[in-house]
């Protein structure tokens, strides 16, 4: 784990699902590393979070701040389902069962026991 930032396998490590959060600069600097196009400060801004996908490229959820609460773990959970329909897109998959649910809190989990690590 960098410094905002969580990178979290899906499928075996073929594919990532990038966790950050921060401020707009913070959050575009680790977008744009992931060759995603950088977000409006308006548009983050009026988000609980947002989840940034392209084809070629691993989805990537932005967030203001590192969730800890119900509604932030809320809104994590929430932009990890658009993140995993991203890769399930690109996989062609059309099934939304128990893997995709797994991988849905995969990215929970590991977000949050990341986040239990580095705060402890």
């Amino acid at each position: 784990m960098r410094n905002n930032e969580i990178v979290i396998p899906i499928l075996n490590d073929e594919y990532k699902v990038i966790v950050c959060w921060g401020d707009i600069k913070q959050v575009n600097k680790i977008i744009t590393s992931w060759y995603h196009d950088k977000l409006e400060e308006d548009y983050f801004i009026g988000k609980r979070g947002v989840c940034c996908y392209k084809i070629d490229c691993h989805p990537v959820i932005a967030l203001h701040k590192a969730p800890k609460t119900a509604e932030e773990i809320g809104t994590l959970a929430h932009e990890a389902f658009h993140a995993v329909s991203n890769i399930w897109n690109k996989i062609d998959e059309e099934s939304h069962d128990e893997l995709f649910a797994h991988s849905v809190g995969a990215i929970v989990r590991v977000t949050l026991q990341q986040l239990k690590k580095k705060y402890e």
